[in-house]
């Protein structure tokens, strides 16, 4: 290597070596001013108590939603007005803990002379703590500061000294009486576990559904009946109900109103009237709530539980999802469940006209299909085409709940058909409804819904050609 190459290198090697030393002592000293920083708001936070929980057999506060003052009794922490109300304990340590560790974060003054400026004339929160000595704490919580950065205090009787502590101390004791109750559970359920559900409504109509795999009109389809709002019961859908059964798998109350039995509040909250019964059912577990009035904000409903003396706040939108129940979405999206299987007869009746189709059927060797052969007044018909319109009719869905006050454009049927199975009849005659969209359809007699009116003109005119 030649002498000026060797220099070349030399100097680049000095390069990285400086560049790498510069490196590391930029990043030193960010550690150090980090740490300096992170000392000083150490040491400017202040621990305003100097207590511990244990220390601590009473609690007292005034805030913007109760007054309330709580005793301890052993490790058991209770209401001072009322020894047998079901305090929340966890909340109530929340709190006490929430208390003993508030620390001044910042130093607004020594020497305020108007405590107005921070909202501390009239605190927003007032808390006193008595420990097992007798001696009492008690804390002003004033306004948020306009930096967002806490909320301005003072402790004892130093009105002068104002401090800046944490949004969380405020945020523990905002708690009315209801939010410190310890509420029941509802017994939990998962969606496929309920075999019975009904909501009862003071205005509206009701729904109730129900399985039952041995006894069920339908339990050759999912077992399921939908026994209301309709007239007659009529074949539920499982997949639908399964999705509105997810609305009462994760419910609960939120908070307590009144842990024992009050005449008087249930009837100002509605409980003596309920808008909603909701009941349902597993094979282990049977619920019914009771719900009432909402609350002033609409946030939540006064809920009874079957069993329970107490009345209870639930959510507004968890009791939505449990009354808000479109019928036809839990419906069997079918309104005759025929199999080509079983199928040897189709009898239609339209325009004046009869038609009749027989079914024969011969099972492939080795497989499990079947080669169809129909006969239409002992002429053959081609088979995938009847196939096609029998698959229509046997798919033909409801379009919608018959109106018993709508104004029908006729009461003459349009057609007729009488499907014969293997150890059943099915009859099927469809009406006037609109005259433009809808037509009436009655399955054995049974009439609750509308059908597309297109698609059953269009399967007619597939039938009548066959021919």
């Amino acid at each position: 290597m030649s002498r000026k190459k060797r220099q070349t290198v030399t100097l680049l090697v000095l390069c990285l070596v400086l560049i790498a030393a510069g490196v590391g002592y930029y990043a030193l000293i960010r550690h150090q001013a980090a740490q300096e920083k992170a000392e000083k708001a150490k040491e400017s936070a202040k621990e305003l108590f100097q207590l511990s929980s244990d220390d601590i057999n009473k609690v007292e506060y005034q805030g913007e939603k109760s007054s309330l003052t709580f005793d301890k009794d052993g490790k058991t922490w209770k209401l001072s007005s009322d020894k047998n109300y079901p305090v929340n304990q966890d909340r109530i340590t929340d709190m006490i803990d929430e208390i003993t560790g508030v620390a001044a974060t910042k130093t607004v003054t020594t020497s305020c002379d108007d405590l107005t400026q921070y909202n501390l004339d009239k605190p927003d929160l007032t808390v006193t703590v008595t420990d097992t000595s007798g001696q009492k704490t008690t804390i002003y919580v004033g306004m948020e500061s306009v930096s967002g950065g806490g909320r301005y205090a003072y402790c004892g009787g130093d009105e002068k000294k104002v401090y800046l502590i944490s949004t969380s101390l405020y945020s523990s004791f905002d708690y009315s009486l209801g939010d410190l109750m310890t509420v029941p559970d509802i017994p939990s359920v998962q969606a496929d576990e309920i075999r019975y559900l009904k909501v009862e409504k003071q205005k509206g109509k009701n729904f109730e559904a129900e399985y039952d795999e041995k006894d069920s009109p339908y339990k050759d389809i999912y077992g399921w009946s939908i026994k209301q709002p309709y007239t007659q019961p009529v074949a539920g859908d499982k997949d639908g109900l399964q999705n509105l059964f997810g609305s009462y798998t994760n419910i609960g109350f939120n908070a307590g109103v009144s842990y024992k039995k009050d005449t008087a509040l249930e009837k100002k909250y509605g409980l003596d009237q309920p808008q909603y019964t909701v009941t349902f059912r597993t094979a282990q577990k049977n619920v019914t709530l009771y719900i009432g009035k909402e609350n002033n904000d609409k946030s939540s409903y006064y809920v009874k539980m079957k069993g329970k003396d107490g009345i209870y706040l639930m959510e507004a939108s968890s009791v939505s999802k449990m009354i808000t129940i479109n019928p036809l979405d839990c419906v069997y999206q079918r309104l005759y469940a025929g199999e080509q299987e079983k199928l040897d007869q189709v009898e239609l009746s339209y325009q004046d006209k009869k038609y009749t189709f027989d079914v024969s059927k011969t099972k492939k060797k080795s497989e499990t299909e079947y080669t169809y052969t129909v006969t239409s007044d002992g002429k053959k018909v081609d088979a995938d085409k009847f196939t096609t319109a029998y698959g229509v009719i046997s798919y033909l869905a409801p379009g919608g709940n018959i109106d018993p006050k709508a104004s029908v454009k006729g009461n003459e049927p349009v057609a007729q058909f009488t499907f014969h199975e293997d150890k059943k009849d099915t009859k099927m005659i469809i009406y006037p409804y609109d005259g433009q969209n809808f037509y009436r359809v009655s399955v054995n007699g049974v009439m609750q819904f509308t059908v597309d009116k297109n698609a059953v003109d269009k399967v007619l005119k597939q039938f009548v050609s066959l021919k």
